[in-house]
């Protein structure tokens, strides 16, 4: 008497649908080869369709053939490889099992239902027999792999027969090797035809085990379906945080997908809120979901402030354009704040040419009085030596810190958004260099791009970004706010950094514990994402359904957070921002008043929520449903 097992759904389940197993090679594909796909097959589901007619095609060949329709991994592989490449390349056949492979091995488990009955036949022989396109070395692997508590003494293989269960003819292959009659067989398994109809039918007994049922539609933009809700817990601005988990993790993993297929070896994501993305790039390289080698990741510590002075060739007006044409109003006091240079040496220059520091000039580049301030040859020497040696400071930085040099590496950098100025700073300082820059969402660029730069965004759809991303721009910013404070120079080569210790003590009240809400939440959906292979791309619906959700429902704990923002914005206006709208008792009761702070208010669900202002926003529909129905509106 032996006793016999099928392996799926009864010794080894997954933590997933097959399909998505060859999906993740699939997957592999792409990201290795995908500058070699045709054009088709740049796409992880048309690659699993090709597969899986392949395999049909495959089965009817050798059906046809006089054996049973099944088919070999291997020569799948071959032939997908043929069928989907623009051009010819060496085998990749045995590379593609062994990520199949590996695949299997990241979703199997036992399964807790076959041990009792490894027990109580444990005086018997065990085998295995099982319809699948592996060989029974690649099986044994697994079973290996998950230390199988049982020696198996053989297991059949439809790959290495081309017989099948469903035919019968394996289990008569099993039993003429084995030489034994159908009466001195039990076989365990899960599928009701295959595993207990056709064995029954032999004469053999049969254990039936439970299928595990999982959802999959082999499409793209397929639904997600992990579960965030588990993890919440009696903090409020925890759970508001993991409600966002999403935004943070599919950023960084389209980040990491990108540098994967274009083959860059290190991300450098840019302080400060560099410091909270990398978080999430390091937990996935701990627990990979990609399958595949991942790029180094590191920070560098930069500013709009510390790189701005060092990037600028000379100290005249057609240079500091770049400012101003984002800040078409500025004091010369906020100008030195923001070339971080400071300004009482210079006093005796600003009262010869009749110059308030403290003035708001409009338009500066135009203004008589400034123009013959920087035709002072001495005044500007004076400036341009100290730029001078901001610019030797700040590559002191790169080169101690980075061992990174103004040579043709290129370089990839990473920040929140919204124009990639540091990133053009850095361009005219590193001006060998191919930068390229990657960010949450970009807006129009107020200045011409150098010629070595290349700048991409996740959030790409221009009505997300004009109104969702816009209006929660603010709140955007904040919640990955380190609470590290800005780099504003750079002194023997280390970055010297400035915080507010209001903005310390608020970071660490309302946004610590969102960001803890956040990176729990990432840790679940990078487990989902380990055994559900998805593109980047397929996350934006996602990520844009929730912004809209954020904007027009925010949940009342983000919104303490966000209007109790402080941080330090001095680059352009030397100014703090501080954000606190919360109204008294007494103005929430003045209708007209809070009409028009709501008017100014960027965010107006923000400030409903946080005012607890329910009944204008009833208020404002039932004006607006009057004014449609009177016709003017």
């Amino acid at each position: 008497m032996i006793i016999s097992f099928d392996i799926w759904d009864t010794i080894l389940k997954r933590k997933c649908h097959p399909e998505e197993i060859k999906l993740a090679t699939a997957r592999y594909i792409v990201l290795k080869y995908e500058d070699n796909l045709k054009d088709e097959y740049k796409n992880i589901y048309e690659i699993l369709k090709k597969r899986d007619e392949i395999e049909e095609r495959e089965c009817k060949k050798n059906k046809e053939a006089g054996n049973d329709d099944e088919c070999r991994i291997l020569d799948v592989f071959k032939i997908l490889q043929k069928e989907i490449m623009e051009k010819e390349i060496n085998d990749i056949s045995e590379e593609l099992l062994r990520e199949e492979i590996n695949q299997e091995k990241r979703c199997i488990y036992i399964n807790p239902e076959i041990l009792p009955i490894f027990e109580k036949y444990k005086d018997l022989n065990m085998y295995c027999i099982s319809d699948f396109y592996m060989s029974a070395d690649s099986l044994q692997e697994l079973f290996n792999y998950v230390k199988l508590p049982v020696k198996i003494q053989k297991i059949f293989s439809s790959a290495d027969y081309l017989l099948n269960k469903r035919a019968g003819n394996l289990y008569k292959k099993a039993e003429e090797e084995l030489g034994i009659n159908p009466s001195e067989h039990i076989h365990v398994g899960d599928n009701q035809y295959s595993d207990i109809d056709v064995a029954k039918g032999l004469g053999i007994e049969t254990i039936k085990m439970e299928k595990t049922e999982f959802n999959f539609i082999p499409e793209k933009n397929r639904k997600f379906e992990f579960d965030l809700d588990k993890i919440k817990k009696d903090n409020a601005t925890f759970n508001a945080g993991v409600g966002i988990a999403p935004l943070l993790y599919f950023f960084v993993y389209s980040i990491v997908e990108y540098a994967i297929k274009n083959k860059i070896p290190t991300i450098y994501y840019q302080t400060r809120e560099g410091e909270t993305f990398i978080k999430i790039h390091e937990l996935i390289k701990e627990n990979n979901p990609f399958g595949v080698e991942l790029p180094e990741c590191d920070t560098v510590e930069v500013s709009r402030m510390a790189t701005f002075s060092a990037s600028l060739n000379e100290f005249s007006i057609k240079e500091l354009l770049r400012l101003w044409s984002q800040y078409r109003t500025q004091s010369m006091k906020a100008l030195f704040k923001t070339l971080a240079i400071d300004i009482k040496e210079y006093k005796q220059y600003f009262e010869k040419y009749d110059i308030n520091p403290k003035e708001n000039i409009v338009e500066p580049w135009f203004d008589l009085r400034v123009q013959n301030l920087f035709a002072d040859n001495e005044f500007t020497s004076k400036v341009n030596a100290e730029l001078k040696n901001k610019r030797e400071e700040l590559l002191k930085y790169f080169q101690k810190q980075k061992e990174i040099k103004n040579d043709d590496k290129s370089l990839f950098l990473v920040d929140i958004g919204w124009r990639g100025t540091i990133q053009d700073n850095l361009a005219y300082i590193f001006n060998n260099k191919k930068i390229g820059g990657y960010y949450l969402t970009l807006y129009d660029f107020y200045n011409e791009q150098p010629k070595n730069v290349y700048k991409l965004s996740f959030i790409d759809d221009v009505d997300i970004r004009d109104h969702e991303v816009g209006e929660m721009i603010t709140l955007l910013e904040w919640i990955y706010n380190p609470g590290t404070g800005s780099v504003i120079e750079y002194q023997d080569g280390n970055p010297i950094r400035k915080a507010k210790t209001e903005e310390i003590d608020v970071v660490n009240k309302y946004i610590k514990p969102l960001q803890e809400g956040m990176f729990a939440g990432a840790k679940i959906i990078n487990e989902y994402m380990k055994y559900h292979p998805y593109e980047a791309k397929e996350s934006k619906q996602y990520v844009y359904e929730l912004l809209k959700k954020t904007k027009l429902n925010p949940d009342k704990a983000l919104i303490e957070a966000y209007y109790s923002m402080v941080f330090n914005d001095t680059f352009g206006t030397s100014e703090y921002v501080e954000k606190d709208l919360k109204l008294t008792f007494v103005q929430k009761l003045n209708i007209f008043k809070c009409r028009d702070m709501l008017r100014n208010e960027t965010w107006k669900e923000a400030f409903l929520v946080y005012n607890n202002l329910g009944y204008l926003k009833a208020f404002m529909k039932i004006k607006s449903g009057i004014r449609k129905l009177l016709g003017k509106g």
